[in-house]
């Protein structure tokens, strides 16, 4: 537990460290990767109607969401060259808000954007950018899932401020019981559900 939380640290300070000496822990073992491990994934895997996924941001640590998904269309994305590793066999070397030049409108069943806004997603722009494509590439009633951290220090503005969203309406993801849910942790990692009108 020790030496993970270190990982984490050093990933947020000197990530380029980690991506040279692939550092990444293997599992993340926190509130929120368990709901979305165990529950989340889970459950948009089991449901017929999602037939393509798109996960957006690759480490070591979710490199085995492909066998949850075994028998759907999983996609991956990643800016960096060496995480392709840890993504799908249908991996695009790019940031989401490029997504349209490789996909199709309209092509997504969901869209997964979690822990990317404030590692990586990091300016306004580039987050309505990224909001924007996923609607554009998302299929009619499709689903996006915005896992966010809610403090000042990791994202850049209120999510739900973000001008991009207003496409959307919140999702009420059943499993949950909610549209918003804020797991527990001092990051307050919130995970927020959408869908394309």
């Amino acid at each position: 537990m020790i030496l993970q939380s270190l990982i984490v640290r050093l990933s947020q300070k000197f990530p380029w460290l980690i991506d040279t000496f692939s550092l990444e822990p293997q599992r993340i073992v926190s509130h929120d990767r368990m709901i979305l491990e165990q529950l989340i994934l889970p459950s948009f895997a089991s449901t017929t109607t999602i037939q393509k996924v798109l996960f957006v941001g690759c480490a070591a640590y979710t490199q085995q969401y492909k066998d949850i998904f075994r028998g759907k269309e999983y996609w991956t994305i990643d800016p960096k060259r060496v995480k392709k590793k840890y993504g799908s066999e249908r991996h695009i070397v790019d940031s989401i808000t490029k997504i349209e030049t490789y996909i199709t409108k309209d092509y997504f069943d969901v869209i997964i954007l979690n822990g990317v806004i404030g590692f990586g997603l990091n300016r306004i722009g580039d987050i309505e950018q990224a909001i924007n494509a996923c609607y554009a590439t998302l299929a009619s009633h499709g689903i996006l899932l915005v896992g966010w951290n809610d403090t000042a220090r990791r994202t850049p503005t209120d999510i739900r401020a973000i001008h991009a969203l207003g496409k959307f309406r919140p999702y009420h993801f059943e499993p949950l019981q909610a549209c918003h849910y804020r797991t527990e942790g001092s990051q307050r990692h919130t995970l927020s559900f959408y869908q394309k009108v």
